[in-house]
């Protein structure tokens, strides 16, 4: 780049074509970024501009080349301008001055002034410097270090630093910090640790503060800190401030957090969170960890029972009076334990109505089983008064299933299924009792659970075989009907009956597919039989209840060509216990199809007279427990006589079943009893076997 003075023809859009000498004169104005000019310190007129200047100002060489350095000031800074130049006060250094940009801004620059010559004359040199940019770096440099103090002064955490080299005064501490610690801060600033603070604490800061220095590492403590009304928990974070010149760092922040409302706040959550909200009992999650720590010590394994107890007729209380009476029952019993229970003892609710208790007891007295039983009876006792619910008495009990350690188990979950098999075990055997873990009760879940999964393998390995027993009418002498009858020909066990595994497919469910196959396959043999003859098939009363019950009758029907007047169901009064409206409803719609209804064991449910006037059955059998003593108890004979006037008048076919000496048939046929079954008159047999024995009694 050239330059030129501004009185030449101009040759380039800056610049007019000079004639120097002077190298470096040039260079200094074609490449330097700072705007300068030379002008004539008797026209004032401009000689020179480089290209920052005609950038900077935004004026063109045509305009420059009229203009003196008094019209790019303000007229208030005119005087002063001549003022300066003739005094040369503007020369060797710096001085401030407005210019004003082509655009009419006003800004502020400082100049350099220096004579120099130009062309052989004289002239001088101003270099000029933006004022704006440095001021408006300064004031930002301003407001940054004023927000910083703001934001220090007013943030939610207490801030401080610490001078290490200065005996670790403080520099630094701000509202919030003197609010945490009840100091004011201009008490604070200045002053070291043992100055501000007790002995104690000073100490301790101290340490703290030179460990940090050492390890260069963050460090955090939490701290009670007294106050005169009350005390706060402050969290504290130290680190060192790392210094600018790689040397070793001088000062040390620390972070000042008050934590007392976090910490009451997470006590409250992990109270909330182990306790049972509505007795305030320790919770399942309290008793699982406090068990879990108590029973990881040997000696505490060996000298503590486990009672869980469980709260008779709580269901009842819920479904008749509601689930607010249930509540209240469940506080009364928690404060009625509780009451009782010593300081060693531990109670918590697991869940519903279940409630544990851990007892300690002496292993060194011989009796101590004894004295856990004892124990244990108390308990029960407390329920012998009434729990008042909705202003009226309500009674309750309680069962209780105990395990002692390490008799019982060496580890809680041991310990926790042995208690819960003995409470199970307490409310088959009768409400209101405790019993004791014994091994037996384990034997038997074990062979229950093994049973489960072979009756599953069973089904699918058709293991499952049908025996028929006849019936016979007292009135011609003739079979009537075979009532089917399952057995499981177990490839181990041999052939199994039904009341050892029947009960454990009904609460498995697998009852349902069980019964399925046992409806296809008692229709499927009794095609073979004369159609006089009926097959009654026994369900279930969890597979009564399934809902493709109806369908699955139809199937079996449908799939053997037997027809459904040939078909008897037997059904218990169970049944009708539960869904009644439901099962009532499936009971009419078997009896359209043509199918039998009969009502097995009748005599020994609740409710079995009121069941005849809800659904017309075609049959009642009478439990055999009715017929084994006939002869010599007159309660019996008259309960005989009844179901025959009942029968009689509700025409239905009246059947006793276990019939086993001659004795029996006889009076049973005096007493004009419609059907007999029994070994005496025809045990159990298989297909081929009643097939036969069909066929001969014909014969």
């Amino acid at each position: 780049m050239t330059t030129a003075p501004l009185n030449s023809q101009i040759d380039s859009p800056l610049y007019f074509q000079p004639a120097l000498s002077e190298n470096d004169f040039r260079l200094l104005f074609t490449q330097h970024p700072i705007p300068m000019w030379l002008y004539d310190p008797i026209s004032l007129k401009f000689l020179l501009l480089n290209d920052a200047a005609f950038e900077f100002y935004g004026y063109t060489p045509e305009q420059m080349s009229r203009m003196t350095v008094l019209d790019i000031r303000p007229e208030s800074e005119h005087e002063r301008m001549i003022a300066a130049i003739h005094a040369e006060t503007d020369f060797g250094k710096p001085q401030i001055w407005k210019h004003l940009k082509a655009n009419g801004e006003t800004i502020e620059v400082i100049t350099y002034g220096r004579r120099t010559n130009f062309n052989d004359q004289p002239a001088i040199l101003a270099i000029i410097q933006d004022q704006t940019e440095i001021r408006k770096a300064r004031n930002e440099i301003s407001q940054t270090r004023s927000l910083l103090d703001s934001l220090i002064k007013n943030l939610p955490i207490g801030v401080f630093i610490k001078d290490m080299q200065d005996s670790g005064r403080y520099v630094l501490f701000n509202e919030t910090a003197s609010a945490i610690t009840g100091k004011e801060s201009a008490h604070v600033i200045g002053k070291a640790d043992h100055q501000v603070f007790s002995e104690e604490d000073a100490r301790n800061f101290i340490t703290q503060d030179q460990y940090v220095m050492e390890s260069d590492s963050v460090f955090t403590v939490e701290n009670e800190i007294p106050l005169r009304s009350h005390s706060r928990h402050v969290r504290v974070m130290k680190r060192t401030i790392p210094s600018q010149n790689g040397e070793k760092p001088r000062y040390l922040i620390g972070l000042m957090e008050d934590i007392t409302e976090e910490q009451a706040l997470q006590a409250h959550l992990t109270y909330t969170a182990m306790h049972d909200s509505l007795t305030n009992l320790p919770n399942r999650v309290y008793f699982s960890r406090h068990t879990t720590d108590l029973f990881s010590i040997k000696e505490a394994i060996q000298s503590h029972a486990l009672l869980f107890l469980d709260v008779d007729h709580f269901k009842h209380i819920n479904d008749s009076i509601g689930h607010a009476a249930g509540d209240a029952l469940l506080c009364q019993v928690a404060r009625r334990l509780s009451a009782f229970l010593k300081p060693q003892d531990f109670i918590a609710r697991l869940g519903g109505d279940e409630f544990a208790i851990i007892h300690p007891f002496d292993p060194e007295n011989p009796d101590h089983r004894q004295e856990i039983g004892h124990f244990a009876e108390e308990i029960t006792n407390l329920f012998s008064k009434p729990f008042h619910l909705d202003g009226s008495p309500e009674y309750v009990g309680c069962t209780i299933g105990v395990v002692i350690a390490p008799e019982d188990g060496e580890d809680i979950d041991t310990l926790l299924r042995n208690a819960d098999l003995a409470l199970y075990a307490a409310k088959a055997d009768r409400r209101g009792v405790y019993r004791f873990y014994e091994r037996s009760m384990r034997e038997a879940v074990e062979k229950r659970h093994r049973t489960a999964l072979e009756l599953h393998t069973a089904l699918q390995n058709n293991e499952f075989v049908l025996f028929y027993q006849p019936i016979f009418s007292l009135t011609t002498d003739l079979i009537t009907g075979c009532e089917a009858l399952l057995r499981w020909q177990h490839p181990t066990r041999g052939l199994v009956a039904p009341d050892d595994f029947i009960p454990i497919a009904e609460d498995t469910g697998i009852i349902s597919a069980i019964g399925a196959w046992v409806l296809r396959q008692a229709c499927q043999d009794a095609i073979s039989w004369p159609e006089k003859i009926k097959v009654s098939v026994n369900l279930s009363p969890v597979q009564f209840n399934s809902r493709n019950m109806l369908d699955m009758v139809k199937s079996a029907l449908e799939e053997s060509g037997l027809q459904a007047n040939r078909l008897e169901l037997e059904i218990t009064e169970t049944v009708l216990l539960s869904n009644t409206e439901h099962n009532t409803e499936l009971l009419f719609e078997l009896r359209n199809l043509g199918v039998s209804i009969a009502m097995d064991d009748f005599g020994t449910g609740y409710s079995s007279l009121n069941y005849l006037r809800t659904f017309p059955f075609d049959k009642i059998k009478i439990d055999r427990s009715f017929v084994s003593n006939i002869d010599n108890d007159k309660r019996n004979l008259a309960i005989i006589q009844a179901v025959v006037s009942l029968g009689s008048a509700f025409n239905i076919v009246t059947t006793a079943e276990g019939v086993e000496t001659q004795e029996q048939l006889t009076r049973l046929k005096d007493e004009q009893f419609g059907e007999v079954q029994g070994f005496f008159t025809g045990k159990p047999m298989s297909q081929r076997d009643v097939c036969d024995f069909i066929a001969g009694y014909d014969g």
